[in-house]
């Protein structure tokens, strides 16, 4: 009779959140990892941004999560209750190219991101307005959040197996970039330009492959030990 795997359907290697799926004393078995394939490396992955090739994109930071608290006295304790999950700023780098960019380089592009649709320079502020028919010779554009979500686009990070199949996509909701800082420049090196942007969300979603394969695959070969 073939031994039953300690494995759940949550992935080949991985001990899910039942109880019944650790050992007696709550220690995840030695063997959680079958084949170098179950592993992620840091290097496997893209981030999709509008505009942006995936393949200058060298860092990323993937999404995290803080649960706040307070703090409740009852005579000599203390007793602590969730209030509030709030989601961290992400960030990534871009290497910087000039040549065979459509129209633009990558640091042009995020400043057309933010001029083309939400912020005015102080003296691009006499030009005619085509909605008032010429009348209104003063006008700016709205620092709002929603023009903003709309010239950054959708963001979704991507983590990619050894045979290049994604295994997690991260989903930024409500996500707009908050800072820009291109790279020092300087005669003492001859290193790459980049640029690092940071990004405020107002919460992420997380889709997992079906690891229904990769679970049974795990059975069978604990079935031989």
């Amino acid at each position: 009779m073939a031994k039953k795997s300690p494995f759940t359907k949550f992935g080949s290697g991985v001990v899910g959140s039942h109880e019944n799926s650790l050992l007696k004393d709550g220690v995840a078995p030695r063997a959680a990892v079958l084949q170098e394939g179950n592993l992620q490396n840091s290097y496997r992955f893209f981030l999709e941004l509008r505009g942006v090739n995936v393949a200058y994109i060298i860092n990323v930071s993937r999404p995290s999560y803080t649960l706040q608290t307070q703090d409740a006295k009852l005579l000599n304790w203390t007793f602590s209750y969730p209030t509030n999950i709030t989601w961290e700023p992400i960030s990534f780098t871009i290497r910087e190219l000039f040549d065979g960019y459509t129209f633009t380089s990558i640091l042009g592009l995020f400043y057309k991101k933010l001029t083309d649709y939400s912020w005015d320079t102080p003296d691009d502020l006499s030009r005619q307005s085509s909605v008032m028919g010429g009348t209104n010779s003063s006008y700016a554009k709205d620092l709002s959040k929603s023009v903003l979500q709309e010239s950054l686009g959708p963001v979704k990070i991507k983590s990619l197996d050894d045979e290049g199949n994604i295994v997690e996509t991260w989903t930024l909701h409500g996500a707009f970039i908050t800072s820009v800082k291109p790279s020092q420049l300087s005669y003492e090196q001859d290193s790459l330009t980049s640029i690092d942007v940071s990004l405020k969300y107002d919460f992420a979603t997380l889709e997992v492959t079906d690891a229904a394969g990769a679970y049974a695959a795990s059975v069978a070969a604990q079935s031989n030990f």
